[in-house]
């Protein structure tokens, strides 16, 4: 039984293990990857929009126009701001590794007690021979 009890801990282990380190590399791509990117912001030429015809009798043509800077502004400040996403990358992984090292000292904690009661077990059947 205690044999069972460590092989399934390596096993959930090495699959835990795994999966952390598989998450974390695609956590640091995706993170690269927007780092990487550019919102088209200083580029936009605001002039080339039209508002619709059907707009003009609902909403103010400069309250349309001063909208369009906006989203304009927002989104030459997104680019400012998406270059930060690379750096998440390290302090990501670092808590990716501390909360994996939570889960493998709590599946160490329970193979132990497991360990534990099945050695508890064996020494109540004494009839019982070790294997």
């Amino acid at each position: 039984m205690k044999k069972i009890i460590w092989v399934a801990f390596a096993v959930l282990a090495a699959l835990w293990t795994g999966l952390v380190a598989l998450t974390l590399q695609l956590t640091d791509w995706v993170l690269a990857t927007i780092a990487t990117a550019q919102v088209p912001g200083a580029a936009i030429d605001t002039s080339q929009w039209v508002a619709p015809a059907w707009a003009a009798a609902w909403v103010d043509p400069a309250w349309l126009q001063s909208l369009q800077s906006g989203l304009v502004w927002a989104a030459q400040g997104l680019n400012q701001v998406l270059p930060f996403a690379g750096s998440l990358g390290t302090l990501i992984t670092v808590l990716g590794w501390i909360c994996w090292g939570f889960i493998m000292a709590g599946l160490l904690v329970l193979a132990l007690i497991l360990h534990w009661l099945a050695g508890k077990r064996q020494d109540a059947a004494p009839g019982r021979q070790v294997v």
